[in-house]
């Protein structure tokens, strides 16, 4: 494999490969969304969707740790999973009213930001609750479909910041920016806020079976396939 240098990080010591998996995407991804691209501040409160993933679940601890309030979306199954992480409120990601149930918990005012990796009506609902003028929601992830937004909408419907993320490019067009993310990031594992993870092991050749787990979003934190 070959990666640009400022792609590379040192594994912790002792921790095994698998648990070493969220250094490489996930949690530089979480990390860029909320801090250089997302602005988040203490006191604000951003909505997590996806929060029991390997990504969500970083940034939930995370958006904690700055002092946020945290709104989590995940599955009825998954929300003790959530709640642990220390989410102020978890609604259900697959509810008829997702934006009603964010706007109740911020007394109409809305998110300040959203992190949104699902897309497909999703995306309608992440744009609904986020503030006007003011509001930022960071899109990295597409797993419930394409969403498309005019600029007729961005004037006259949803006035909000609008903002892509994709681990791979900020690290070829931005290496200052991605090199300041990986440093807050080993700090806050130095600080204890990101541990080592044991993600959920498949045999490669069980790789279709991960893939349909992760396309049925049945899945909580990361998968590891094992050669």
């Amino acid at each position: 494999m070959v990666l640009p240098a400022a792609a590379v990080v040192r594994v912790p010591a002792g921790w095994a490969d698998e648990q070493a998996l969220g250094l490489v995407v996930s949690w530089p991804a979480a990390l860029a969304a909320l801090k250089p691209l997302g602005r988040i501040a203490a006191g604000q409160t951003v909505l997590i969707h996806a929060a029991a993933g390997g990504t969500g679940q970083a940034a939930v601890k995370m958006a904690k740790h700055y002092g946020a309030t945290v709104i989590a979306a995940a599955s009825p199954d998954k929300h003790e999973v959530v709640r642990a992480l220390g989410a102020d409120h978890v609604i259900d990601a697959r509810g008829a009213d997702l934006a009603g149930e964010v706007l109740r918990h911020t007394g109409g005012a809305g998110a300040d930001l959203v992190l949104e990796s699902v897309g497909g009506s999703t995306f309608e609902a992440s744009l609904a609750v986020t503030k006007r003028v003011t509001g930022r929601v960071v899109v990295y992830g597409m797993v419930g479909g394409d969403a498309a937004i005019t600029n007729w909408e961005l004037v006259y419907k949803h006035q909000v910041h609008l903002i892509g993320l994709n681990v791979g490019i900020l690290i070829q067009a931005a290496p200052q920016i991605f090199g300041e993310v990986m440093g807050e990031m080993f700090g806050l594992i130095a600080a204890g806020v990101l541990g080592p993870v044991q993600p959920t092991t498949f045999a490669l050749a069980d790789g279709q079976k991960a893939l349909a787990d992760l396309e049925a979003r049945a899945t909580v934190g990361k998968l590891a396939l094992l050669p």
